[in-house]
């Protein structure tokens, strides 16, 4: 009397999803045969022969992929064993494929931000990217940058930075994240950041009253009520440009100035301020500037006595003791 023939044939199976792994990728006593017929799983002992640490022979002759496990192919050699005759036996391999889990990284859009003062956390380019199919977990990838820009900052939790001292305009970063468990499965995006001027206000000044004799080299400073970024503006960081008007002058440090010698009136100019960093971020304002006369005295003079038959002179010049602005007259002022 023989035994049986027996015949453990080999098995295939994949792609699998390493990320999730499979508690069933295939059952091998499935197309494996005792005396011809498909096997009986109580007419036989099944065993592993030569394991693999990602897979699982289970009793009921499946194999499991276990989760997280890397992308390639796996084998496990696998025994079949006839019960009437336990050394009728036979060997096979199971060879399972196994794949990443798919990646998205998924563009970004952030703005607009102001520049000047710039932002530490104007998006996170993770929030919207899957791995699996479900949100990224930050542990679960490598990010790094691709394309980097000198305005904006990629931080190793996924957030976008942009510094300070920004000028207006779009800028882009490209980024990737690549799977840890398989660093080979990675996907790119890019991030665009839209970044504005910040607010600029000239605002217009009244000054007076302005001695028109003398004039002023500094009858006030038209910067002291603007602002930039709705702080007062530091002269630093803004150009100032204005056109004389007749006796008015505006200093680029804002000074304004009155020619000695303007007739008593209301003067106005016109002066604009533009942002350094970004020059075409301007506004104009007018300064309107109101100009006196200087202070007239004529003093009382008493004459000495005089010959009215013959005439003389009583007082020598009236306007020796008058006075304008308050310094002694001079006749070709009078």
């Amino acid at each position: 009397v023989t035994a049986a023939p027996i015949d453990a044939v080999a098995d295939t199976a994949g792609p699998i999803n390493g990320t999730t792994g499979s508690t069933n990728v295939v059952n091998v006593l499935s197309n494996d045969t005792l005396n011809g017929t498909p096997v009986t799983p109580s007419d036989v002992t099944l065993t592993t022969v030569i394991p693999n640490t990602n897979l699982v022979l289970n009793p009921d002759g499946t194999v499991s992929v276990l989760p997280n496990t890397p992308a390639g192919t796996y084998t496990l050699t696998y025994q079949i064993c006839e019960k009437l005759n336990p050394s009728n036996c036979d060997t096979a391999v199971v060879t399972v494929t196994v794949t990443a889990a798919p990646i998205d990284a998924v563009a970004d859009t952030a703005g607009p931000i102001n520049g000047t003062t710039g932002s530490t956390n104007v998006v996170n380019v993770l929030s919207n990217d899957t791995l699996n199919g479900t949100p990224v977990t930050p542990s679960d990838v490598t990010l790094t940058t691709v394309i980097p820009n000198t305005n904006l900052v990629l931080n190793p939790d996924g957030t976008v930075s942009v510094l300070p001292n920004t000028p207006a305009g779009t800028y882009t970063l490209t980024y990737q994240i690549c799977e840890k468990l398989n660093p080979s499965n990675c996907d790119t995006a890019v991030v665009t950041v839209t970044v504005t001027a910040a607010p600029i206000d000239a605002v217009a000044d009244t000054i007076g009253s302005i001695n028109g004799s003398t004039g002023s080299t500094n009858a006030g400073n038209v910067l002291v009520n603007d602002t930039l970024n709705g702080t007062p503006v530091n002269p630093s960081d803004v150009v100032l440009t204005s056109t004389p008007q007749g006796p008015l002058t505006i200093n680029t440090d804002g000074t304004i100035v009155v020619a000695p010698g303007t007739p008593a009136g209301i003067y106005t100019v016109d002066y604009t301020i533009c942002e350094i960093l970004n020059p075409t971020n301007c506004d104009t304002v007018t300064v309107t500037v109101t100009v006196t006369a200087g202070t007239i005295d004529a003093v009382n003079d008493a004459g000495t006595p005089v010959n009215g038959t013959t005439g003389g002179t009583a007082v020598a010049n009236v306007l020796t003791n008058d006075t304008l602005n308050g310094v002694a007259v001079n006749p070709a002022d009078v």
